[in-house]
């Protein structure tokens, strides 16, 4: 009896000790703007803290953009204790209550500065825009920690400033301020829906801007390529995409152009374009896959293929990302020159296969995959792909230095007037910064 009672006690005291000790060890980091980040001041000098958060690792921050620190102790400075009676370049609030994560804290300014705000499980609170939430995915921008996503799953809640477009599952689309907050989704508008998170299919802005719908990345710069090829090139790359909680509408643009010695010696380019429609979280509809593409070295003059088709998400959650899809199209292709007696134009049924895979390596590094197949009849090439294996590291805000190896691939290439057979691959590697908006 006395074994059981001394049992109860100290399970007790241990339950009752790491009640009061987890919330206390963490420090809390306010932002003057609000930004609210859980972990531990690891480093302070006149002007700035260093803080390791929970979400966005190791941040410097200037001490004038902080307004207060709950300490949970007592605050170091390179090598030791920072004296009791030193004054920091700014003052720092005495915390009211004792230092914890205080899940159910809001910020004062929400629905009041006209900015969106969101709560992540760890407690810490972000300032900033809220592109979207696709795919289990939450795109923010914030003021801190710049563009960045997160996995639904890691979000508590979400209070976006303006109304927005939200998609459930089995609905459509509905208009009006969004409220996420722990396992419900809250829409009001000309009627208010309040309906399980686990049905959310998508949140995105819109209203009055069609320009709150679309976002893009432009890069430039040079090129090493082998194959049909041997020089440096420019390259251009551009992506423009528009978003609503139930479809997406997605255009790529590649070139390669160079002249040597005044020869044109590379020009190629190539367009596609992509209409996605969710079903649910893992299935999607393509009505329309679109590219053009032209090569004059691979005595390509036009060449254009439609398809329609049905995807499915592999992987979707936060860090990776693929999904594949495919279906039935057509193709008609157009050569610059052909032997006598040979047509200068062909046209196909064809079969279209698409793969895209995302992987976040490191929190700035992310490794994207891109393949595009298809199967034709013999006059039109037989076989062939496009494949980009790219790097993109974010250097800074809206700034990224892409790297990017590109492989075009044409099994049976249609044979020139002179009796010359371009060669199968073209292989390019790409270096270049790019620009998102």
């Amino acid at each position: 009896m006395r074994k059981s009672t001394l049992v109860k006690t100290l399970l007790g005291v241990t339950l009752s000790f790491w009640w009061v000790v987890l919330p206390m060890s963490a420090d809390i980091l306010i932002g003057t703007n609000g930004d609210r980040f859980t972990g531990k001041v690891l480093e302070e000098t006149a002007g700035s803290v260093v803080f390791d958060s929970e979400l966005g690792g190791k941040l410097t921050i200037p001490r004038t953009r902080i307004r207060e620190i709950q300490r949970a102790q007592p605050p170091i400075t390179g090598d030791r204790l920072l004296p009791t009676n030193s004054t920091p370049a700014v003052p720092m609030l005495a915390p009211s209550n004792p230092p914890s994560t205080n899940l159910a804290w809001l910020p004062p300014a929400i629905g009041y500065d006209k900015e969106d705000w969101i709560q992540l499980k760890s407690g810490e609170w972000l300032r900033g825009r809220l592109y979207y939430i696709q795919q289990r995915k939450v795109q923010f921008d914030s003021d801190e920690l710049d563009d960045f996503s997160l996995d639904l799953n890691d979000v508590r809640q979400v209070y976006p400033a303006n109304p927005l477009f939200t998609k459930f599952d089995g609905r459509d689309q509905i208009y009006g301020t969004v409220v996420v907050s722990n396992d419900v989704v809250t829409v009001s508008g000309p009627e208010q829906v309040s309906l399980p998170r686990d049905q959310l299919t998508g949140i995105t802005p819109g209203g009055k801007r069609e320009f709150d719908f679309w976002s893009g990345n432009l890069s430039v710069g040079l090129s090493l390529q082998s194959g049909n090829t041997r020089q440096m090139t420019l390259a251009t790359s551009a992506e423009l995409a528009r978003r609503t909680p139930a479809t997406s509408l997605q255009l790529d643009y590649l070139a390669n152009f160079s002249e040597a010695e005044g020869v044109q010696s590379a020009n190629n380019q190539r367009v596609n374009g992509l209409y996605d429609v969710r079903l649910n979280r893992h299935w999607f509809l393509r009505p329309a896959s679109l590219e053009y593409y032209r090569d004059q070295l691979a005595n390509i003059a036009h060449k254009g293929t439609a398809a329609v088709g049905l995807g499915y998400y592999i992987f979707d959650r936060q860090g990776l990302e693929w999904a594949v899809a495919g279906g039935p199209g057509y193709q008609r292709t157009y050569f610059e020159t052909v032997e006598p007696g040979q047509s200068d134009s062909t046209s196909t049924a064809a079969a279209v296969l698409q793969t895209n895979f995302k992987a976040d390596l490191t929190r700035r590094l992310k490794f994207i995959e891109t393949i595009n197949l298809t199967l034709t009849s013999e006059e039109a090439g037989l076989y062939s792909h496009h494949a980009v294996s790219t790097l993109e590291f974010e250097i800074k805000r809206h700034l990224d230095l892409n790297v990017s190896f590109v492989w075009d691939y044409l099994q049976n290439p249609q044979t020139e007037s002179s009796g010359a057979e371009p060669l199968r691959s073209d292989f390019r590697l790409n270096a270049g910064v790019g620009v998102k908006f």
